[in-house]
């Protein structure tokens, strides 16, 4: 079973002070850009603990986090992995997944994925979604987080470069990007933003690379 760690205050300035989990590094796909290098969460402290939840010496079972979900207040407003992803079997999203959207009735809770977007996979994350609990896209352009709104209808955020000093844009197809507030504005948390726990928007959230690594992420997602 997979080894999450529970936060329930993050000590995080970009998140701020809301509940936040760390799964195991098998969670993480293989087919994520990122494996191998450019992952934000293989530098600094997040590192250290992300590789003792790995080798369990830290966190605990599913089934803990479960019941620690279950007991934050009605409508608290949470993000499941600052590191790790889904669980899952050789790439297929398993029903861990969906055990979690239910412990998060009547929550906020959000997180991401690169898992790839093959039928099983867009299956599970849109129950999961219609059971309330936010699962993002990850992707790597603003182009291809508009192609999987238009043909899957999911929510999706997107990697750009560094650089990137826009605050709003639009697609080639007309599709609003929003760069992450949290990002760009003075004291802006994921605690006052709450976007990314929004499944229904029609705009695409977009993260500009940061770290250590960067300029390897700028030089992947060109």
């Amino acid at each position: 079973m997979t080894q999450v760690a529970f936060t329930r205050v993050s000590g995080n300035k970009k998140t701020g002070m809301i509940p936040v989990t760390v799964s195991e590094r098998e969670t993480c796909p293989t087919t994520c850009p990122f494996h191998s290098k450019g992952c934000y969460a293989k530098g600094g402290p997040l590192n250290i603990h992300w590789r003792a939840v790995s080798e369990k010496r830290r966190g605990s079972s599913w089934d803990k986090l479960l019941k620690n979900i279950k007991n934050l207040p009605k409508g608290k407003l949470w993000r499941h992995n600052v590191a790790g992803d889904l669980p899952h079997n050789n790439g297929i999203i398993t029903d861990e997944l969906i055990s979690l959207a239910h412990a998060n009735a009547g929550r906020k809770g959000f997180t991401y994925t690169h898992h790839t977007l093959n039928k099983e996979n867009i299956e599970i994350i849109k129950q999961a979604i219609d059971l309330g609990f936010t699962v993002n896209i990850s992707t790597e352009s603003v182009e291809k987080a508009d192609r999987v709104m238009n043909e899957h209808n999911l929510p999706a955020v997107a990697v750009v470069s560094s650089e990137e000093t826009r605050q709003s844009w639009k697609t080639e197809t007309g599709r609003k990007v929003l760069k992450c507030p949290a990002t760009s504005a003075n004291h802006m948390t994921c605690e006052k933003c709450g976007l990314c726990s929004q499944s229904g928007r029609d705009y695409i959230i977009a993260f500009p690379a940061h770290g250590a690594a960067k300029k390897t992420v700028n030089n992947i997602i060109k």
